[in-house]
Formats: structure tokens, sequence, C-alpha cells
């Protein structure tokens, strides 16, 4: 999977609109990979993401967002490599490295 990865710094910035702004969730929830796009990440590095990253649904609460990005903003690592998109009960117990 070549290319489908986002930086660090791009993850921040998604986790952050996706646990603060309700706009941005809605329009992620219905197009994930616009939403990527809008949130900064490149459009040929959002569109390498496969179709089946980037399911619509209905997106977890904000302060699961919100966890993740203070997990993710401590972490030494500076890459991305999938994309698991919180849903209703999910825990943060299914990201890879």
């Amino acid at each position: 999977m070549a290319g489908t990865s986002i930086t660090k710094q791009q993850m921040l910035r998604l986790l952050d609109k996706l646990s603060s702004d309700d706009a941005f969730r809605a329009r992620f929830e219905k197009d994930p990979r616009a939403g990527l796009i809008d949130a900064g990440v490149p459009a040929a590095q959002a569109n390498a993401f496969p179709a089946d990253h980037l399911g619509s649904g209905t997106l977890a609460d904000k302060s699961v967002f919100a966890t993740e990005r203070q997990r993710v903003s401590t972490s030494l690592q500076e890459e991305c490599m999938c994309m698991v998109i919180p849903a209703p009960g999910w825990h943060g117990h299914h990201h890879r490295h």
C-alpha cells in the first residue's frame, strides 16, 4: 500500500477537526476522502487510500477523537500508515503502527 500514509501533522489536523468541528464531521461522515482533502491532505495522497479504508458512516463521539489526538500528539511516530475511522462504540484499540 505504498502512498497510503499521512504525516503526523496531517493526522493531528484531521483529528482536531473531527474532535471539534461539527460541520466538518457531517461532511466527513458523507465523504471521508473529501474530508481528508478539506483537512489539508493533498488530493493525490487522499486518493491513494483504498475505498474500503474510507467508508462513510456515523462517527464516534468527538471525545474519542480528542483522546486519539492526544495519543498521536505524544507519539514518536511521524507517519500514520492506515485509516481506521472510529465509529460509535470504538475505544481506540484497533490502530496499527
